[in-house]
């Protein structure tokens, strides 16, 4: 198996901030007023979830069921996408901030990739099963340069991995911080070419000095998440590291312009 030589997706200056499912403190995450945001605003990535519909349509969206953003109650799996396209995505998020005029939409990853060749993605696969079909939606539109699979199941992300056949780059999560927190730091042989961790796990520290020193032997570009604070915005700054995932886009990257 032959990974990619061009990574070009990890272009950008350091820290890239990403988007986290779109900026979920300043749009309903996931949803097409995530997207238009992460465009008009001139961010280079996003980041986002995968779930496919009962008809076998792969599109953006985090939980197994719609019940906690939408006035929809149910399981993704239990509804095609004719259905699905017809929810407002948004219902909850607008609810909650007195914009209950407001309505958005779910969105099919193949429209996602195509409303801007410029605009990258971090692609978190929610499901077994999805990954053939990803390929294919990532080949069909050439989009292998501007995309980056992870996946917090091993078994999803190893789907994806042989599937790809290593064409298109992959961050690994749960696994990979695993050993990079309790094995020895040494150089080992990883598929991956990036790496996510958590800035904190149920209370523990993950994000260190000892990983970040981890991804750099090993190569990988390091991606911390989900990174809010402007207090620990700076220590990621301090540490190093390659990309931060946020609910607060706008707020970092006026912090670094001030």
């Amino acid at each position: 198996m032959e990974f990619l030589d061009n990574k070009s997706y990890f272009d950008g200056d350091k820290p890239l901030i990403i988007p986290h499912r779109g900026g979920s403190n300043l749009v309903p995450e996931n949803t097409l007023h995530g997207l238009e945001l992460a465009i008009k605003e001139g961010f280079s990535h996003f980041e986002t979830d995968l779930r496919m519909s009962k008809d076998g349509e792969i599109f953006l969206h985090h939980d197994e069921t719609f019940d906690r953003t939408t006035n929809v109650s149910g399981k993704v799996q239990d509804f095609n996408w004719s259905e699905i396209s017809k929810i407002n995505a948004g219902y909850k998020f607008y609810e909650k901030s007195q914009q209950k005029d407001k309505t958005t939409n779910f969105v099919r990853l193949v429209d996602a990739l195509k409303m801007s060749e410029k605009l990258k993605f971090n692609l978190d696969l929610k499901q077994t099963g999805m990954a053939k079909k990803v390929v294919e939606i990532i080949n069909s539109l050439n989009a292998k340069e501007r995309v980056l699979v992870s996946s917090f199941s091993p078994k999803r992300l190893d789907e994806f991995l042989n599937v790809s056949k290593g064409e298109i780059l992959t961050s690994g999560t749960f696994r990979e911080n695993a050993i990079a927190r309790f094995l020895p730091l040494q150089k080992r042989n990883f598929k991956v070419q990036a790496l996510q961790a958590p800035f904190k796990w149920r209370g523990i520290q993950v994000y260190s000095k000892k990983l970040v020193d981890f991804c750099k032997l090993n190569n990988l570009q390091l991606h911390v998440w989900t990174v809010n604070s402007i207090e620990n915005f700076k220590t990621c700054l301090e540490i190093g590291c390659d990309g931060v995932i946020t609910d607060e886009p706008i707020l970092f990257r006026n912090y670094l312009n001030k």
